[in-house]
């Protein structure tokens, strides 16, 4: 395979995201979508510590995003959240959306004690499993979880 480049981005370009965002609302996925309108509002830039947003991209062309932010869902800033990640269907299984979210547990790894994330697919919970993530506890706005660092950290409350 080409090389892939995993790239921390501080500007979302419209154009370079279109064809995931088009691609990601033919199969009914609106977290692309949420992920253009909530950065150019400004409601969410991924810009606070322990925030970034990833793009891997192939021969220049974006073929994939996701970001960390810190649990909006949690009232607890050790607790840090995949959000908005989507892969081009084309380029799935190949390693790709792997190697993204690695990149996001290594961030995440620096700043917070529990990683989550909301997923709905089956393919997608097959995937995030596969990377270590458990399903249970379930809470409210979470479906999967991962434990960061060697302690075993549980969060006391929900916003």
């Amino acid at each position: 395979m080409e090389q892939i480049d995993i790239t921390r981005i501080f500007e979302i370009e419209s154009v370079s995201l279109n064809h995931l965002l088009e691609e990601s609302l033919s199969q009914k996925f609106r977290f692309v979508e949420r992920l253009i309108r909530d950065y150019r509002s400004g409601l969410n830039c991924f810009d606070k510590p322990g925030e970034m947003l990833l793009t891997a991209s192939l021969q220049g062309a974006v073929v994939g995003i996701g970001g960390l932010n810190r649990d909006p869902y949690f009232n607890d800033s050790k607790i840090g959240r995949l959000r908005h990640f989507y892969v081009e269907s084309v380029w799935r299984r190949q390693g790709i959306g792997r190697l993204l979210v690695n990149q996001l547990i290594h961030e995440a790894n620096q700043h917070y004690q529990l990683l989550t994330l909301r997923t709905d697919t089956p393919a997608a919970n097959k995937f995030y499993q596969k990377l270590g993530f458990k399903t249970q506890p379930n809470w409210e706005h979470t479906t999967h979880h991962l434990q960061l660092g060697d302690l075993n950290y549980l969060p006391l409350s929900l916003h």
